[in-house]
């Protein structure tokens, strides 16, 4: 498949497009419950923004997930081809980081980050998913509990002791 990279110099980073091309792997049928069978993907991106260096993409299917990192340059847009994915109920995401993804951990927090999004991939099918890639905000929450006497639980037993209830 052949995709010419300026279609999606005008897309932003906000929309990340699955094109989902599969194709049947040799020996495999297309009965849907092998864990063994496989899809392919195109992966395409617009524009790459200013601060992202790395995008990690995340394909989890019911026996097995798949995880790829792909280094980025500023103004540059990506397309990727990539084979061995589950298929069946597959959900997919992404994120996308300031730092080289050779610097990105498990404990990394991204600057963008898309909601997953659930596609049904059958063999030999060819489906699109898009991912839209939202700036990740941050925010520090406390709760605390006030010293306040709950008026509604100090009901008295009966006999006039101790406080029943609540």
């Amino acid at each position: 498949m052949n995709l010419n990279r300026n279609v999606f110099r005008s897309a932003p980073l906000s929309t990340l497009v699955f094109l989902l091309a599969l194709v049947p792997n040799p020996g495999c049928d297309d009965t849907g419950g092998d864990p063994t069978e496989t899809g392919d993907i195109m992966l395409s991106i617009g524009t790459i923004p200013d601060n992202v260096a790395c995008i990690r993409v995340s394909i989890t299917g019911e026996f097995r997930s798949v995880t790829k990192n792909f280094d980025v340059a500023p103004g540059d847009t990506l397309t990727h081809a990539f084979s061995g994915l589950p298929v069946g109920a597959v959900a997919f995401s992404a994120n996308a980081y300031t730092q080289a993804c050779g610097s990105v951990g498990n404990s990394t927090i991204p600057m963008w980050v898309s909601e997953d999004k659930t596609a049904n991939v059958v063999q030999g099918k060819s489906t699109t998913v898009t991912l839209v890639l939202l700036k990740n905000g941050r925010a520090k929450v406390t709760v605390e509990f006030g010293d306040q006497e709950d008026a509604g639980s100090s009901r008295t037993s009966p006999d006039g002791g101790a406080p029943v209830g609540g």
